[in-house]
C-alpha cells in the first residue's frame, strides 16, 4: 500500500542491442546484420511486457539467448523480475 506521498515508479523505455559472431565486431550498432537483422531496438508502449517476449522469440541463427542488463542494480532490474516472474518466464539469473 503507498501513503499519499508515495509515487509508483513506471519505467517509460527499454532498449535492446543484439549482435551475433557475424556482426559483434562491427562498432555501428545501426547498421543491419545479414544474419540477425536489425541490432538495435527500443520499446516505448509497454518497455518490460514489450522487451521480455521480444527475448524469448525464436532465432534460427541461434539455440540459446544469453541477456546482460547492463546497470541493473538495486531498484532497476525489479521491474523485469516482476515481469518475467508473472508471465511464467523460465529464466536463470546469474
Amino acid at each position: 500500500m503507498f501513503s499519499e506521498n508515495a509515487t509508483e515508479h513506471i519505467p517509460i523505455l527499454a532498449c535492446a542491442r543484439q549482435f551475433c559472431t557475424g556482426c559483434e565486431m562491427q562498432d555501428d550498432i545501426e547498421m543491419d546484420c545479414d544474419r540477425c537483422g536489425r541490432r538495435s531496438h527500443s520499446f516505448y508502449d509497454d518497455p518490460v511486457g514489450d522487451l521480455l517476449p521480444y527475448l524469448c522469440e525464436p532465432l534460427p541463427w541461434c539455440n540459446k539467448v544469453v541477456v546482460i542488463a547492463h546497470n541493473a542494480k538495486a531498484f532497476d532490474s525489479q521491474f523485469i523480475l516482476k515481469k518475467a516472474i508473472f508471465m511464467k518466464w523460465n529464466h536463470q539469473i546469474i
